[in-house]
């Protein structure tokens, strides 16, 4: 008898330790507060409960440079990284797997979501955002009318990045076609912005760009669209005549020792119901094209994907090459 049950207290102890065993653990890295709380409600809890072997420990550094650092020195402590426009392109391959489309269907992504080293998490977007109850019931119609202080006077905010869209949003307002805008013409482009310098309030986080339309120190702003939402009850509206995408995306560090398990991971985050429970809790678009039109009615209307036919796409592999140049331009002309 005593001998039966040391045989099965063995078996259990072996049991136990293959399903800890049997157990793999994603580290996935993202933006943190309420945006990757949104992740976590819609991608990575639901994931862990239909998948009982998975667990996904989040981090909330999201540094391009972590990642890098890890693939060169060999120890890739990160499977899963959530990154912007400017990395995952094809000039950051020695750092990226490649996204392995037999296991995520490539066919569910709206166009330009899809990429060798990066799949689209969520659509975002500068728009121009404007206080409803400064121009007598009149409202601005594009950039155009962004750099037109005779028709909407008052107080511009803009991001002061360079890549941020201002750029792109001069040129626009210029007359330049969207099809055109690249390479970006900079001086024609300051040129413009100089017509508006002294209109221009600087913002440098979300929070303040919220903080100068909701108070009225700004009239207008070119503002990121959650933040745009965010103020909607303060009067503040959005026009969707122009404005400039920008992209959350998916990269996997080269070399984790999980690939095959962070690409079936991927391929949920981004199926249409995880996508419109995202839609619940963040006014950013789904990447899935079966979502687009499912997404909860709390944000519909105010969704970047709800005006794709309007969205000016950013050419990050231009900004990629070309971007550290521009700043110095654009601090040379701030300076001026």
């Amino acid at each position: 008898m005593r001998k039966l049950l040391l045989v099965t207290a063995v078996v259990a102890a072996l049991t136990t330790s293959a399903v800890f065993a049997a157990e793999t653990t994603l580290t996935v890295s993202s933006y943190g507060g309420v945006y990757q709380e949104a992740q976590s409600k819609s991608y990575f809890k639901p994931y862990m409960e239909r998948n009982p072997g998975i667990k996904i420990v989040e981090d909330t550094s999201s540094s391009n440079a972590k990642l890098k650092a890890m693939v060169e020195t060999g120890n890739v402590t990160l499977d899963l990284l959530l990154t912007d426009d400017s990395f995952g392109l094809e000039t950051d391959a020695q750092w990226l797997e490649p996204i392995d489309y037999s296991i995520i269907d490539r066919s569910k992504f709206i166009d330009g979501a899809a990429g060798k080293y990066r799949v689209a998490s969520d659509i975002e977007g500068t728009v121009l955002a404007y206080n409803d109850k400064e121009f007598g019931g009149k409202a601005p119609k594009g950039f155009a009318d962004f750099f037109d202080t005779k028709k909407f006077p008052g107080s511009r905010a803009v991001w002061k990045y360079a890549a941020s869209g201002i750029f792109e949003a001069a040129l626009l307002a210029d007359g330049v076609k969207p099809q055109d805008l690249y390479p970006i013409d900079v001086e024609r482009a300051l040129k413009k912005l100089d017509t508006i310098k002294e209109d221009i309030v600087w913002w440098d986080s979300g929070s303040q760009s919220e903080q100068l339309l909701s108070s009225g120190e700004a009239t207008l702003g070119l503002v990121w669209v959650g933040r745009a939402v965010s103020v909607s009850e303060k009067g503040i509206k959005i026009d969707w005549t122009n404005w400039t995408s920008q992209t959350g995306y998916w990269v996997v560090p080269k070399g984790t020792k999980n690939k095959d398990a962070v690409m079936k991971a991927i391929n949920f985050f981004t199926e249409p119901e995880q996508q419109i429970a995202f839609t619940k809790y963040m006014p950013y678009g789904p990447s899935n094209k079966k979502a687009v039109d499912a997404v909860d009615p709390k944000f519909k209307g105010n969704l970047p994907t709800d005006h794709l036919g309007t969205r000016v796409l950013m050419n990050a592999e231009w900004w990629a090459q070309n971007g550290a140049k521009v700043d110095l331009r654009f601090q040379e002309w701030l300076l001026q």
